[in-house]
């Protein structure tokens, strides 16, 4: 080719070509020239772009208009001679209602393109096959580049940033040389065949059931999405730059916009790895259209000129420093996805008379802790525009960690309750404390919750009355201890189940509670059961109630020492719903598969066998110690004590009563089968979950030898076992 040079297999005009296209002596009045060309697939197919209309503009501003044929072919004729430049730049009307919602919704409508969507329907070639496309331009004698769609139409700001190591790519200053004024477009060599290679135009997005039942895979899924809450939004805006970056990798942006919109070789290290504060746990991902991507909408003030629409990452991230919350919200085609995160410390105003703090749950019924509520208002405040900008009847999904998740649980109630959008909301929430009374727990009944509870967090058996310093320690024994029957394992309890007045909090949802089983003097395992069984469910939060002594400063000192251990739990609880994804995977793959083996099994059964004598034992103490009190002859503060161990006793005895329903579920769960369904949800029928599966066990943290099929919490959280 003569004027041409290559450079690292990129062709490039040298000045002596840039010299002649822009010399007058080439603004030819005669139409001698032609261009032919085709655009193909990554699999150097033609059939995907068929039917495309095109524009091709030469040097004297004169444009050619046509249709790719079936095979994405198209040749011009009678060109004024000079670079042309090829364009896409048709509107979308192909009928598809989810491009059809994001051209015509009222902010931020997106100019869709069918040479968009065309890209987004190809498929993207492993980077370990060869393309066929180089093959293919060498047979028709064409010359062969790599676009992207970004650089065939006018608005580029919706679309993934250039991509940085596409080659070869076709020639800047030739395009510079054609059409004055021009500013978007392929250039191509007059007299000259080209093959165009589109990019694919895919992004990533976490696989989720999305059903109502509980699955391992959405537990794990969710859990990294609420850890991400954790993080800043992570924008940082240039004034060269006409996009942000999101180059932090534990933020939002870089998780949504840098790693999962945007896929440069589509290798496991491109993938997102960090969630917050937490590293090294990937989600199973599924590969998409890019327009049913997680959306981070676009920055471009030209374009969105309406004030709410000027900072994006103000749509999508939360930080309310009067409440001290923050939250995200996304969407795809499938769902409105919301993460919270509650404050990291008590406030003196989640403390003070927790018996009293409870303000009513206007959104719906009951009455709800103040400062969740107050937390929730800013939220509520924050998702709502977004609600009815970006709903278009997908399910809304609702997760928050910890104090996030009391604030997560009002928030989701409040959008089911919401006529307008009559949504159904799915909610995961992960060490939650208690957010409302008996009346907002019933009234919400048809939220569907899934709740899960590490063993050793105590943060979800608060708010509770019983750390009123007085009452706690007003009978003796109450804290019981099993004493390990099998090994060197002890749970501790509340023998009472900590509420001598009655509890104003009551927990919503279905609770999966994380046990971890000492099975051997160095062998420790964990199950994820519902035990229905008080002890068990406030085994954490009374741990650390009796290690803070008798002489415990009152309260709010303790409730803040609970704040610092639960701000760490999300550590805990994603390593947790890795290890039963792992586990429940092997166990539907191997010939034993049941929830509980049957030593794990017999060691429950001997650990609730001897809770059951512990709450006996402390029954018989309050007994004589109630009627020691009858033969009392003081009256004032020993009928109020005799009240309340009259209280206690009826807990104890409705706890003991449960029991048999726990030991029924132990041997349930030593017979019950793990079902696809319980491990994947509705994902278990998708033809595509095996190869997705395979390529997620490649990395390395989810390898045998490096993920453990028992849950632990980080050291210096875990309980020390007595």
């Amino acid at each position: 080719m003569h004027g041409l040079s290559k450079l690292h297999g990129v062709m490039l005009m040298d000045e002596t070509f840039a010299t002649a296209f822009a010399a007058n002596s080439q603004q030819c009045p005669l139409r001698k020239q032609w261009v032919s060309l085709r655009l193909v697939d990554e699999f150097g197919d033609g059939q995907p772009y068929a039917g495309l209309a095109f524009q091709l503009t030469d040097k004297q501003g004169e444009q050619y208009t046509g249709v790719l044929d079936s095979d994405g072919y198209a040749l011009v004729q009678n060109m004024y001679c000079g670079p042309a430049l090829l364009a896409l730049p048709e509107p979308y009307e192909g009928g598809d209602q989810w491009y059809e919602d994001i051209v015509d919704r009222k902010y931020y409508p997106l100019p869709i393109t069918a040479l968009q969507v065309a890209a987004e329907q190809t498929r993207r070639r492993p980077n370990e096959q060869p393309s066929p496309s180089p093959a293919r331009a060498a047979r028709e004698k064409a010359e062969f580049y790599r676009v992207e769609v970004r650089d065939l139409v006018e608005v580029t700001s919706h679309l993934p940033p250039a991509s940085a190591i596409l080659a070869p790519r076709p020639s800047a200053v030739l395009a510079a040389n054609g059409v004055d004024g021009a500013e978007f477009g392929v250039a191509l060599l007059p007299n000259h065949h080209h093959v165009l290679e589109v990019k694919a135009l895919r992004a990533w997005r976490p696989l989720l059931s999305l059903t109502p039942e509980f699955s391992a895979l959405d537990a794990y899924q969710l859990a990294l999405f609420t850890a991400l809450a954790y993080g800043d939004f992570g924008q940082v805006l240039k004034p060269e730059q006409p996009q942000p970056s999101y180059p932090q990798p534990d933020s939002i942006g870089h998780v949504l916009n840098a790693r999962l919109a945007n896929i440069q070789t589509g290798a496991l290290h491109d993938e997102p790895g960090q969630f917050g504060k937490v590293g090294s746990y990937y989600p199973l991902l599924e590969e998409v259209p890019y327009s049913k991507r997680l959306e981070v909408v676009p920055h471009d003030p030209e374009r969105y000129k309406q004030k709410e629409e000027q900072r994006p990452w103000e749509r999508h991230s939360l930080d309310d420093k009067a409440t001290d919350t923050q939250a995200y919200i996304s969407h795809d085609d499938r769902m409105i996805l919301i993460g919270v995160r509650g404050t990291q410390e008590l406030r003196p105003d989640l403390l003070r008379d927790i018996d009293a703090a409870q303000v009513p749950y206007k959104e719906g019924v009951g009455q709800a802790h103040r400062g969740f509520y107050d937390a929730f208002l800013a939220v509520k405040h924050f998702v709502e525009p977004y609600l009815f900008n970006f709903f278009t009847n997908q399910k809304i999904v609702v997760c928050g960690h910890s104090l996030g998740g009391a604030i997560a649980l009002l928030l989701a109630e409040w959008i089911r309750r919401d006529e307008r959008l009559q949504a159904e909301v799915l909610l995961y929430t992960y060490g939650a404390p208690r957010a409302g009374d008996q009346a907002f727990v019933e009234g919400a009944s048809a939220l569907v919750h899934h709740r899960i509870v590490n063993h050793n967090d105590p943060i979800p058996s608060v708010p509770t009355t019983w750390m009123d310093t007085d009452n706690r320690l007003l009978i003796p024994g109450t804290v019981a201890l099993i004493g390990g029957a099998s090994g060197p394992g002890a749970l501790a309890f509340l023998a009472g189940i900590t509420n001598l007045k009655g509890d104003p909090y009551q927990h919503h949802g279905s609770q999966y509670h994380f046990l971890p089983l000492a099975i051997g003097a160095n062998e420790e395992t964990s199950v994820l059961w519902q035990p229905d069984c008080s002890g068990i469910e406030d085994a954490g939060c009374a741990y650390y109630a009796a290690k803070a002594g008798a002489d415990m400063p009152g309260r709010a000192s303790f409730m803040k020492q609970l704040a610092s251990i639960g701000e760490h739990y999300m550590t805990g609880y994603i390593p947790a719903c890795h290890a039963t994804l792992l586990r429940w995977k092997a166990a539907c793959e191997s010939a034993t598969n049941t929830y509980l083996s049957p030593r794990e099994a017999r060691w429950l059964e001997q650990e609730i066998a001897q809770y059951r004598k512990n709450l006996e034992t402390w029954e018989r103490s309050a007994h004589q110690r109630y009627e020691a009190m009858g033969k009392s002859n003081r009256v004032g503060s020993d009928v109020q004590r005799r009240r309340e161990l009259e209280y206690a006793l009826q807990r104890v005895q409705d706890e003991k009563e449960r029991l048999p329903t726990t030991l029924g579920r132990v041997d349930q769960l030593s017979r019950q089968p793990i079902s696809m369904t319980a491990l994947y949800g509705a994902q278990a029928s998708n033809p595509l979950l095996a190869s997705l599966v395979s390529r997620w066990l490649q990395h390395p943290s989810n390898q045998p030898a490096r993920a453990p099929l028992n849950a632990r919490l980080p050291k210096g959280h875990e309980i020390v076992y007595a």
